[in-house]
């Protein structure tokens, strides 16, 4: 595992348009005229190590997509090149460590949503077993093209998973839905990150789950793709993330959101 690199942390709170401007000249500053009314939180380093630093039952909503244990590795093309293999997306005990953390950091009853595939899937659903969740249902994601595999030997993928659990009982927001979710994947040429989630997704999961201004956690939070989606439902948040260069392109993408006016956020120094 790698060791956590989260020395100094810089608290950033201006107007959107600033933050950008800011960001291209490599400083920050605050905006006096600014009203914060939401905190987001993104630490960089292995979620295995920080985790634990956490205090006890202080999110409302663990969202997040984690390595698969399968050294995943995507063969789509991105600007020529492909992306590198998934960091610590190595089969082991990190499972049953994170389901474990997971709980622990949880607020007693709320949800937790967690992708996974269907190979995988039973490693992950026994260890939120084992760690005390209940485990609801599996939420089904139905794409609007197939992935690639095995393009003779077997069906075309167009789906992916989501174990839905709770830790207590939360109810769900809004109407009853069903558990086939339709939302149409991202394209690969606007592909940042190669396991990288639609963020629309991601917002109609937290408005089942969240109301406004609780603090969604994702340990595995890629190019910040959940931070965004917290931004845009007016949620607090705190990120974890291994990979310096997926944090740099997430913040990126944060500073373009018009809501991130509201936010006070802490990043990791460069």
């Amino acid at each position: 595992m790698k060791s956590p690199e989260t020395d100094g942390i810089s608290t950033v709170s201006t107007r959107a348009s600033a933050r950008q401007a800011d960001l291209n000249a490599g400083s920050s500053i605050r905006s006096a005229t600014e009203k914060v009314r939401f905190h987001g939180r993104t630490i960089q380093g292995d979620c295995l190590d920080i985790m634990p630093t956490l205090p006890d039952q202080s999110v409302d909503l663990v969202l997040t997509d984690p390595p698969y244990a399968i050294n995943y590795r995507s063969n789509r093309r991105v600007l020529r090149s492909r992306f590198d293999f998934i960091e610590n997306d190595m089969p082991g005990d990190w499972i049953d460590i994170f389901a474990a953390e997971a709980y622990r950091l949880l607020k007693q009853n709320r949800h937790l949503y967690c992708f996974c595939r269907h190979d995988t899937y039973p490693l992950f659903y026994t260890a939120f077993e084992r760690a005390g969740f209940s485990l609801k249902r599996t939420l089904i994601w139905v794409k609007n093209n197939h992935g690639s595999g095995d393009l003779q030997g077997d069906y075309a993928a167009r789906d992916e998973w989501i174990i839905y659990a709770h830790k207590g009982r939360r109810l769900l927001r809004g109407k009853r839905e069903d558990n086939i979710l339709e939302f149409p994947k991202i394209h690969t040429g606007s592909l940042l990150h190669p396991t990288q989630k639609p963020v629309e997704l991601l917002r109609f999961l937290m408005r089942k789950s969240t109301d406004g201004g609780e603090v969604v956690f994702d340990p595995y939070a890629g190019v910040l793709s959940t931070a965004l989606a917290a931004v845009e439902e007016e949620r607090d948040f705190t990120m974890i993330e291994i990979n310096r260069e997926y944090i740099a392109k997430g913040l990126k993408r944060l500073m373009n959101v018009e809501r991130s006016s509201h936010y006070e956020f802490e990043t990791p120094d460069d």
